[in-house]
């Protein structure tokens, strides 16, 4: 089946393409989640850091803390929307439509509560176990599906678990996946982002954006991935129910023996 998946430098290419050429549906999300958000991560650290820097803990910590604290906060309350816009912009250029600002947000929206709870534990286990990175890659690797199954699979009962079963054999190939952003995010964590800050609040807002429309292409990736999989197991599953029907055939033809 593998010679049948499309090359992951496809799918990336893909993915862009479908993310910049519905800026009028994806960009307001993006200001929303990587514009405001980082704005409001800066000026709390910026507020709140000197506060928090007492004794020996450096304000640089403290600053970080903090922007760990908001970026949780929006992460948890804003993703679930801003994946599933993500993922109906996928899947309408699918089906060669164009899709609208209104129709994501509402389609993003109404999947919102299904989402949330699933969505907040694999998040925060991933984050939270990236300030180890090790726990974090591994949640990354296991979870890759989750927004993707709560947004589109209605009987989905429990996503987390199910995520962790469809990714088996393939992290290898998600976390291949994950290497352009992950090239991306270190020059923008620790070069980018403080110039950013060094400039002001409307250099975060745009470096913000930045990060987020290129997180909504990964998420396009990850969910092309899952679509892939789910595709290779349903093929797998008509190949066995193929086979027991033939044999059940042969088995109904052949003439019983006598002693």
């Amino acid at each position: 089946m593998s010679s049948q998946r499309a090359s992951l430098l496809a799918l990336l290419g893909r993915a862009l393409g479908r993310t910049f050429s519905n800026l009028g549906v994806l960009l307001p999300w993006a200001m929303v989640l990587g514009g405001v958000g980082h704005v409001v991560m800066y000026i709390a650290a910026l507020k709140l850091a000197p506060e928090l820097a007492q004794g020996a803990t450096p304000q640089f910590i403290a600053s970080e803390i903090i922007k760990l604290v908001v970026s949780l906060l929006f992460g948890v309350l804003l993703v679930p929307v801003v994946d599933a816009v993500t993922i109906y912009v996928w899947r309408e250029a699918d089906k060669g439509r164009s899709p609208t600002l209104y129709a994501a947000t509402n389609w993003g929206l109404l999947r919102y509560a299904r989402m949330f709870k699933p969505h907040m534990y694999s998040y925060l286990a991933i984050v939270v176990g990236m300030q180890v990175v090790i726990p974090g890659v591994l949640y990354g690797l296991q979870y890759a599906f989750v927004d993707a199954i709560a947004a589109t699979d209605d009987n989905a009962q429990a996503p987390l678990a199910r995520s962790q079963k469809l990714t088996q054999g393939r992290r290898s190939r998600i976390a291949r996946a994950w290497l352009p952003y992950a090239l991306w995010y270190p020059a923008y964590y620790f070069y980018f982002g403080f110039k950013a800050e060094g400039l002001g609040w409307w250099a975060v807002f745009i470096f913000g954006v930045v990060d987020v429309l290129l997180l909504m292409a990964m998420e396009m990736v990850m969910f092309a991935l899952y679509e892939e999989r789910i595709a290779e197991a349903r093929a797998a599953l008509e190949r066995q129910q193929a086979k027991e029907a033939a044999q059940g055939a042969a088995t109904t033809g052949t003439p019983e023996t006598t002693s």
